[in-house]
């Protein structure tokens, strides 16, 4: 085995007894933020989402590829080609 010294083996402390930034706490974001406020705030963000805003590039509303194919056509032919 190697001799070095490995902070993960020792309660994430350095060989001096000072805690090692690098190693994590087992703790959701290192202990620095709640988890519960992190969730409810994430729930509260605002956003597109899947509603009908936020058009980016594709079809219209309603709109089968762009109005360039025929949808019961394309469902006719299926996969093939």
């Amino acid at each position: 085995m190697s001799d070095k010294y490995k902070p993960t083996e020792h309660d994430g402390l350095t060989k001096d007894g000072e805690p090692d930034g690098r190693v994590g706490t087992g703790k959701f974001a290192q202990g620095q933020v709640d988890p519960h406020d992190a969730g409810q705030k994430g729930g509260q963000a605002t956003g597109t989402g899947s509603g009908e805003s936020g058009n980016s590039g594709g079809s219209a509303k309603g709109e089968f590829a762009h109005g360039k194919v025929d949808p019961h056509e394309a469902g006719r032919k299926g996969g093939s080609s």
